[in-house]
């Protein structure tokens, strides 16, 4: 691949991607695979006297003008017939490439759970959760995560529905059945009201006692990060993304998810359906 020191907005996302996995891998295939795969894309960093790339690395080349960012294919306005609304999450076109979608999901401006009751728009989209900085999981979980090297739990969609009824009222805010409230809630050890489900046709959807919910909705305001994107067009992306990033609590699509997780839930279903 030809050297470059110039590239548009998808590539640097994907070095981006890159330098960071290149900085957390130990061992030296590992780091061997994802120079690789910079070259490929252009980037050889042996140009910039630099051995052992690391973000903060890379965004002083950026700062500096070493390497640069050129108009890409997305600098062009897009035409829509939608009628503009104001979002605190910039909408996302959806014919921008996934894997730049993935990296400002997983890496954009995070904010504290608590403080997002008025920011979630009415579009549908992605939503990214992660543990906030010196809060922990129950041992069990958070050595997985260590594990892991990043603190993102879980990453959903809200397809069909907005990110604000699915992603806010039913994820975070205990209003209806969100997988992740379900989820969080068995990891912190709560448990549904015994026989809850007994007579209900969906045996899966069981739900904590009002008292619990608020008490699991204070946990997550005061531990937990979320970021969103808003987003219209192929959700079936959202499968590449948990493959790639293995957020703890993700069972579906998820090449390491928990037998802890799969037991904790089991046994909720188990006490709800008694």
């Amino acid at each position: 691949m030809e050297r470059r020191n110039s590239f548009n907005a998808s590539e640097l996302a994907n070095l981006r991607l890159l330098v960071k996995k290149f900085s957390q891998a130990n061992a030296a295939d590992e780091r061997k695979s994802y120079r690789v795969k910079m070259r490929k894309i252009g980037l050889y960093v042996s140009d910039f006297g630099i051995t052992n790339i690391t973000p903060q690395l890379f965004e002083g080349l950026m700062k500096s003008g070493k390497i640069k960012e050129i108009d890409s294919l997305f600098s062009q306005p897009i035409k829509t017939k939608i009628k503009p609304i104001t979002f605190i999450s910039d909408p996302e076109p959806t014919n921008e490439p996934p894997n730049y979608l993935f990296e400002k999901l997983i890496n954009g401006t995070f904010k504290k759970a608590g403080d997002i009751d008025h920011l979630v728009t009415n579009e549908t989209g992605f939503y990214c959760i992660r543990l906030a900085k010196d809060s922990k999981l129950l041992a069990r979980y958070q050595e997985h995560l260590n594990n892991r090297k990043h603190t993102i739990i879980y990453i959903g969609k809200a397809e069909n529905q907005s990110l604000k009824k699915r992603f806010l009222g039913q994820e975070l805010r205990a209003k209806g059945h969100g997988t992740f409230f379900r989820s969080i809630g068995a990891v912190l050890g709560f448990l549904p009201e015994k026989g809850s489900l007994l007579h209900a046709k969906n045996k899966n959807n069981y739900k904590f006692t009002p008292a619990d919910e608020q008490k699991i909705i204070s946990w997550i305001n005061q531990h937990l990060e979320v970021n969103w994107i808003s987003y219209q067009g192929d959700f079936s992306i959202e499968k590449e993304w948990i493959s790639q990033c293995c957020p703890l609590l993700n069972d579906t699509y998820n090449p390491k998810k928990l037998n802890e997780l799969k037991e904790d839930k089991g046994y909720c279903r188990a006490v709800a359906t008694c």
